[in-house]
């Protein structure tokens, strides 16, 4: 029988956004990620991001390479963001390559289904954006800031 594993925040090494690698922009914390915990397919996370900043640029869930980082999403990758605090601009473009957009504050999750379009969170707020976020299946990140 498995044991139940307790993460304390303060206990997780914080990495750098992919949006900002120098960590200006914030940092997000892989809690349940393998390496951390024994996870088969959810990872959870916490991300501060500091105003003007993304936690993660212009992307899609199907690779993404920028510097100091490569990401393999899994086929069929969900993602969700709960917005703790702060406040910004959730933004997708549609399949003609129009931008739509969004505010999101305190309270607000966002759910980014299986083959979401190209899309990006900005801290469009004067004070950091808290959020968690969750993912399945987990996905491969090649970092190397």
């Amino acid at each position: 029988m498995e044991e139940i594993k307790i993460l304390h925040l303060a206990d997780i090494k914080p990495a750098p956004l992919a949006a900002a690698p120098s960590r200006e922009g914030g940092y997000m914390k892989r809690i349940i990620f393998p390496g951390n915990v024994d996870t088969k397919g959810v990872l959870f996370g916490y991300s501060e991001i500091e105003p003007g900043h993304s936690p993660h640029r212009w992307h899609n869930h199907k690779a993404d390479k920028g510097p100091g980082f490569e990401i393999i999403y899994p086929e069929n990758f969900e993602e969700v963001y709960h917005i703790l605090s702060g406040s910004g601009t959730v933004q997708w473009k549609t399949p003609e390559g129009d931008i739509k957009e969004k505010k999101v504050g305190p309270g607000d999750t966002i759910f980014f289904p299986a083959g979401v379009a190209e899309h990006q969170l900005l801290n469009t707020g004067t004070e950091k954006i808290t959020m968690v976020y969750c993912g399945s299946p987990i996905v491969s990140p090649k970092v190397s800031f």
